[in-house]
């Protein structure tokens, strides 16, 4: 026991001027991280996905129904204003015309006939031979009759007009971007117009249809610049602006976005480095000679464009990293109280400087202000607090262990 006394006296002391040796030792200054202020542009933007579409597309429909006869136009065909490009059977709004007319000619007689017999009532009341109720009850059957001749040729003319419906012509000049019937099949236009083809009134012009999320859509306005990029083109950035800021909400899983259109001049598509054969048409439809579009522009209708709205931009104001307007070093990442501010080293401590914020970025943020200039260093943090927490830990675990017993 005594022996045991012996032994832990002398290393009780050790471990005792050990510890004091470490509290009175200085402790490491913090290495601070150091970043300039400095003069150059503040950016912000707006990232979304979207999709590219003709500015234009018309929907070509039939208001007639029946069986299509003749398609004259295909994927790809170049079209005008007014020309044929399908055909519906005819042979019931024929038949319709010749009943039409059937009945006008029917109506006619009896208008005519009406009129002679009104004519001759007429005579005779003024010669007192009939009543004046007789006379009233022939202009009665003439203004019948008149009107039975107005409704037969208004049916003529509407049975007319169904026959002309029956073919099928181009509204727009544009290319067919959709095809979506075949020679043969049968539309039904009773309750709702089936469309046929669809036209890009003019691939030239593009729009970008891209929904944003209202956390950002305040920051959208008409005119501002945007920029996306496709993944059929590595690298090629087409630019575009803002046109549309639609009103319409669109609610998903309680998520709230709205649509901002875009419009964008359809480029060249870009050489390839292989040449490209001519090969023959696969179209069963386009009739020999047509005009085909080639796909020489490089935006096609339906494809993702991944969306970069630029919101703010300011050139050759002074900026500071956003990491220097987040640091306190009181508590780092804590917002420090009484408005935005910077840290600058003074004796070797932190001293803070009051800012006036202006426009915000992704990096970097607009700031002024009293004894705030260009290349003025200040601070983004240190690493003390990273050094402080592998020794928080080995305070906490014990320390390292001790030798075996």
């Amino acid at each position: 026991m005594r022996r045991s006394l012996l032994v832990a006296l002398p290393t009780a002391a050790v471990l005792a001027g050990c510890a004091a040796l470490a509290a009175f030792r200085p402790k490491p200054a913090p290495a601070w991280r150091f970043v300039p202020i400095e003069r150059g542009e503040v950016v912000r933007k707006v990232t979304a996905t979207g999709t590219v579409n003709a500015l234009i597309s018309v929907s070509v429909g039939t208001q007639v129904s029946g069986s299509v006869t003749d398609l004259k136009a295909d994927f790809n065909s170049v079209v005008r204003k007014g020309q044929v490009i399908a055909r519906i059977d005819p042979t019931v709004n024929e038949t319709q015309v010749a009943d039409a007319r059937a009945a006008l000619r029917k109506a006619q007689a009896s208008c005519d006939l009406a009129r002679e017999e009104r004519d001759r009532y007429r005579r005779m009341a003024a010669q007192q031979l009939v009543s004046k109720a007789d006379l009233q009850a022939k202009e009665t059957a003439f203004e019948t009759a008149s009107g039975d001749l107005e409704a037969a040729r208004s049916a003529l003319q509407r049975a007319r007009i169904n026959l002309a419906y029956c073919t099928i012509t181009a509204p727009v000049d544009g290319v067919v971007v959709s095809r979506v019937v075949d020679v043969g099949q049968t539309v039904a236009a009773s309750f709702s117009t089936p469309s046929l083809f669809v036209i890009a009134k003019d691939l030239s012009r593009m729009k970008v249809s891209a929904s944003i999320d209202e956390s950002d859509i305040g920051q959208i306005r008409p005119g501002q610049q945007a920029t996306f990029t496709v993944d059929s083109y590595q690298g090629m950035t087409f630019r575009g602006v803002v046109s549309e800021v639609q009103l319409n909400p669109t609610v998903s899983n309680n998520v709230v976005t709205y649509t901002v259109v875009m419009e964008v001049d359809n480029v060249p598509r870009p050489a390839g480095s292989a040449p490209v054969a001519k090969v023959a048409g696969t179209s069963r439809y386009r009739e020999p000679g047509a005009a085909i579009y080639q796909g020489e522009l490089a935006l096609f209708p339906g494809m993702t464009a991944n969306v970069a709205i630029l919101t703010t931009e300011r050139k050759g104001v002074l900026r500071v990293p956003n990491a220097a307007l987040r640091y306190n070093p009181g508590t780092t990442g804590a917002k420090p109280e009484g408005g935005a501010r910077v840290w600058v080293l003074e004796n070797g401590a932190p001293r803070p400087v009051p800012v006036v914020l202006g426009a915000a970025g992704q990096q970097y943020t607009e700031i002024s202000g009293e004894g705030i200039r260009e290349g003025l260093q200040v601070l983004a943090g240190s690493d003390q607090a990273q050094a402080a927490a592998p020794a928080q830990q080995k305070a906490t675990l014990g320390g390292p262990p001790g030798p075996p017993r």
